[in-house]
């Protein structure tokens, strides 16, 4: 029987020392309740984390074809959880992840979290670096005055493919001038953009929305 799972899982990495390596096995068997965090989104009031299958974990949706999920039922399904270590600038994040329709599973990115009216913690600004079918988008969020904002601040056009696993991988550092700037690879497929409010360190995790979306491990090197 499936269970909600708040993500954590038996590893050597929790014992690590900040800005280790970190490398995760979402299957099943390997899981512990304190390495990761569930966090809400701003924009929506429930909060929920994954539920357990064999080899990954995947967001909650009804039992629905999934086209009638996306178009009837995309704001029903996020989930969302971070690693509880803060990651430094110039580490690579990591996960193999894929989608079983169209979208849009992907990396999130957070300087700090918040907490909502009822003490749950909350996204306040991020970054979401989003796989879909169309290609690669990153959205940045914004939160002022107790309201959520986004703009989307760069994207790739390039085909993936529905039940397919990919290995999509975000760096954030320093140029040589100083300047701040994402670098983002999936499938062959790289993009890269320059931010200045990109932050010296983060919170980092996977978000599932839009569709059921599968997630097999996270890394950070």
């Amino acid at each position: 029987m499936k269970k909600y799972a708040i993500l954590s899982f038996v590893s050597a990495a929790a014992m690590l020392l900040p800005g280790a390596p970190v490398e995760i096995s979402f299957r099943a068997g390997a899981w512990k309740t304190n390495d990761f965090t569930v966090v809400k989104s701003p924009r929506l009031e429930y909060v929920r984390g994954f539920l357990q299958e064999k080899d990954c974990i995947v967001n909650p949706c009804p039992d629905l074809p999934d086209e009638e999920i996306f178009k009837k039922h995309s704001n029903e399904v996020y989930a969302a959880t971070v690693w509880k270590e803060k990651i430094p600038l110039g580490r690579t994040v990591a996960a193999r992840m894929g989608f079983d329709h169209r979208m849009a599973p992907l990396i999130v990115i957070a300087p700090e979290l918040g907490t909502d009216a009822s003490g749950r913690p909350e996204f306040r600004e991020h970054w979401e670096i989003v796989l879909f079918d169309e290609g690669l988008n990153v959205w940045h969020h914004h939160f002022k005055d107790g309201k959520p904002s986004w703009h989307k601040a760069a994207f790739v056009k390039t085909p993936y493919l529905p039940k397919t696993v990919y290995d999509l991988s975000v760096k954030i550092e320093k140029t040589g001038k100083g300047h701040r700037q994402m670098t983002v690879s999936c499938g062959g497929t790289t993009l890269g953009y320059a931010d200045m409010d990109l932050p010296d360190s983060f919170y980092a995790g996977v978000i599932g929305c839009e569709g059921r979306n599968r997630f097999y491990d996270f890394r950070v090197k």
